[in-house]
Formats: C-alpha cells, structure tokens, sequence
C-alpha cells in the first residue's frame, strides 16, 4: 500500500512512485510534514533504498528537504490511511535524492513501513520519479 498526504496532478498517483511501470508520483503541493508512506504485506529485510525525485523536463520538480525513516510495523488508522511505528531515520535528501546504504546492519528490525517526510514548503510540485527498494541477501 502506497499513501500520500499531498495531492496529485491527475493519473500521478502515490503508487506511481514505487511501481515496476514507468510512471511518477506528481504532488501539485509539497508542504512542510507531509509524507508518503510504503506499507508492505510482510516485513522484509531491507540493504538498500533510493529515492529520486525530479525529471529532466522537469528539473525544478525536486524534493529539497526530507528525510527517510523506516518502521518495524504500521498502524491502520483508516481505510488508506496508516502510519508508520516507532521508526528510525536512514536517510537525508540531498539535491533531490535520498539513498540509505547497508541497513542490513543499521537497522536491527525487519521493515514493514517506509515514511518519506517533507521538511519545507516547497514553491514548486514535488515529482517522486521512483522509490527502489533492495533486499538484504
């Protein structure tokens, strides 16, 4: 399950961002204290996340301030709504990308939650071109 608390430019949806197509997730509005959230069915023993945003049309589409937390369970709030528990940072966005190596030994849980937060308002959409996730061997 993917969620979003920013709104999407038409068929751009959240899903987009962490799908095997070729689609993006495009938020029309980027705020400070929005997120994404990736809930997987089973916890899973991640090594490596990356997460790039922007586009080379649309290069100013970037997120300029976020983190990357990850939790070892999720909560259900509502019907497509859940959040992310107890969580731990792995990474930082720098010019648009976020990237947390070797978390096979940075973190000591297997992973159910991804939460991308925003840190500031942002004047421009935010594109979220593509979230991979690589498990640990």
């Amino acid at each position: 399950m993917v969620i979003s608390t920013m709104p999407h430019y038409q068929d751009h949806s959240p899903e987009m961002a962490y799908s095997s197509g070729t689609g993006y997730f495009w938020a029309t509005k980027a705020v400070a204290g929005d997120s994404v959230h990736i809930v997987f069915d089973v916890a899973q023993n991640l090594s490596r996340i990356v997460v790039q945003t922007g586009h080379s049309d649309h290069p100013q589409d970037i997120l300029q301030s976020g983190r990357v937390f990850v939790g070892p369970t999720a909560t259900k709030l509502r019907e497509g709504v859940a959040t992310c528990d107890s969580t731990q940072l792995v990474a930082s966005f720098h010019n648009g990308v976020a990237i947390a190596e070797r978390l096979e030994t940075a973190v000591t849980f297997s992973v159910q939650c991804l939460k991308l937060i925003v840190d500031v308002n942002h004047d421009h959409w935010v594109l979220f071109a593509n979230v991979a996730v690589f498990l640990a061997r």
